[in-house]
């Protein structure tokens, strides 16, 4: 009951996501979709979620440009990866 998936659902699903509560922090470990502008405001409701559930952060890992269109969100990690 720690992980859930979010589904953004019109006549069809639009984006998935998921999270994991640990430690009083939500990841929010994976999200895709199309037509980002239909669903982003969703995210406020797994904020709010994470809040209800006793989280004081809100964690997501991802591309960097998602700093850009979320507000309040900052980058605190860089993962760096190499194909071998």
């Amino acid at each position: 009951g720690r992980q859930l998936l979010w589904l953004a659902i019109s006549d069809h699903v639009e984006a998935a996501a998921t999270t994991h509560l640990s430690r009083g922090v939500c990841t929010l470990v994976a999200c895709s979709g199309h037509e980002r502008e239909r669903w982003l405001p969703l995210f406020a409701s797994i904020e709010k979620y994470a809040k209800d559930e006793g989280c004081k952060i809100m964690r997501i890992f991802g591309r960097k440009g998602w700093e850009r269109v979320l507000d309040g969100y900052h980058v605190e990690h860089v993962v760096l990866e190499k194909t071998l």
